[in-house]
């Protein structure tokens, strides 16, 4: 073997190496994932590159000075750290990571205010809920709509609950010149009391406008509204734990003492509940009692009410026993 041919060969062999070495490093920023599970990523405002490479050793994916550098030159754009939260994919590249940064591709979370809620309870979910910044400020009751939200990373207690306030104004606003209009609810602030007393009694969407023609026909004949959620509300218990003493407490949620509706909303209702309030159905309706299926039974008059009672403690029993 001649001198020449050796020293061909040889570099050949460093040729491939370096080849393959290449190859190697191109494949782990264009092909290979970054991570064997999804992991989200927060990039805070003003991070280094640095602290954003520390940042994802502590999530256990280990990017290289050199490749992120190296990386850098092949993204469509200009690369620039864009603050927020990420998710990264068990099958994204580390360009597919840049290029989701760069496009500023942000992972939004969900945030669901369930019908019927009220303010503690929200209260005590905005705490819990991660990545939202700032304090709770004073939460009204009724103001807010149940639904899903999205938000970032970052986003505000605040500005949260604004999108809830406005949603939830866009669905009174809405109806307001279009409803059955009645002497009892004459703002939209008495829609939304009304709208969450329902919400707490009703279960099923096709009994709310016969729950709210209920409470209205009351309120025509000067009858208490005598709802139990209204005293829960005020004494902070559930409807069903209620005695003969916390119906007779002075407060002024307590609609078995006092005429009329109270002074505030008691949760935070639902559209199916508000729009019960702005268009009730037609009856003659003054009593409403559980079925004992998540239902009520309706009457006209006390004596039927007192029947549908009996048929109530009935059912109790019955399933009671099974």
């Amino acid at each position: 073997m001649t001198k020449n041919y050796k020293i061909l060969l040889s570099f050949l062999i460093l040729f491939f190496l370096i080849l393959y070495t290449f190859a190697n490093f191109l494949n782990s920023i264009f092909a290979k994932p970054i991570t064997n599970d999804n992991a989200f990523i927060i990039i805070n405002k003003n991070m280094s590159e640095t602290a954003f490479l520390n940042h994802l050793k502590k999530k256990e994916i280990n990017v290289s000075k050199l490749e992120w550098f190296v990386s850098k030159f092949f993204t469509k754009e200009k690369f620039i750290l864009k603050h927020g939260e990420f998710l990264i994919t068990k099958s994204n590249s580390l360009i597919d990571v840049l290029e989701k940064i760069n496009n500023n591709n942000i992972y939004y979370r969900k945030f669901i205010l369930i019908e019927g809620t009220n303010s503690k309870q929200l209260k005590r979910k905005l705490i819990k809920t991660p990545g939202l910044i700032g304090e709770v400020p004073y939460l009204s009751e009724g103001k807010f709509k149940p639904d899903t939200y999205l938000y970032k990373w970052g986003d505000s207690k605040v500005s949260l609950l604004k999108k809830m306030e406005i949603e939830q104004n866009k669905i009174i606003e809405s109806h307001w010149h279009k409803r059955k209009k009645n002497k009892f609810i004459k703002s939209k602030f008495d829609v939304l009391i009304l709208a969450s007393i329902i919400e707490k009694e009703g279960k099923k969407i096709e009994e709310l406008k016969n729950i709210s023609s209920v409470f209205l026909n009351r309120l025509d004949k000067n009858m208490k509204l005598q709802s139990d959620v209204t005293v829960a509300y005020a004494l902070n218990k559930k409807g069903d734990n209620l005695n003969k003493l916390d119906l007779k407490s002075k407060n002024y949620f307590n609609t078995y003492r006092y005429r009329g509706l109270p002074p505030t909303p008691i949760s935070y209702p639902g559209k199916h509940a508000i729009l019960a309030v702005l268009y009730p159905n037609n009856t003659d309706y003054l009593y409403f009692v559980s079925d004992g299926k998540g239902g009520h039974r309706f009457s006209k008059n006390f004596s039927e009410h007192k029947k549908n009672i009996k048929l109530w403690i009935k059912d109790l029993k019955k399933y009671g026993e099974n």
